[in-house]
């Protein structure tokens, strides 16, 4: 894909997680991709960091040519929200 189909395709995109916000408070709904005029495609890299037996998962997006990290994840593991450890 092209630097502009990709812009594109993020965009409808975010359109639809904002369709979706429907439902949440005004203040926290504020900000559009409409909003968002200044905009750069950057060749990126996923990374997973996981254990086999599922404690967790770390995902760190990086631009791949300077390495700078561009966001990162933390999904814990599913039984880390079980009532009886809260």
């Amino acid at each position: 894909m092209t630097n502009d189909e990709l812009v594109i395709r993020a965009v409808e995109k975010l359109r639809m997680l904002e369709e979706r916000r429907k439902n949440v408070p005004e203040k926290l709904r504020t900000v559009t991709v409409d909003q968002l005029p200044k905009r750069r495609v950057r060749d990126a890299v996923v990374i997973d960091f996981e254990r086999e037996q599922g404690g967790g998962r770390i995902q760190i997006l990086m631009d791949r040519e300077s390495g700078d990290m561009i966001s990162a994840t933390y999904n814990p593991p599913k039984d880390a929200c079980d009532d009886t450890t809260i």
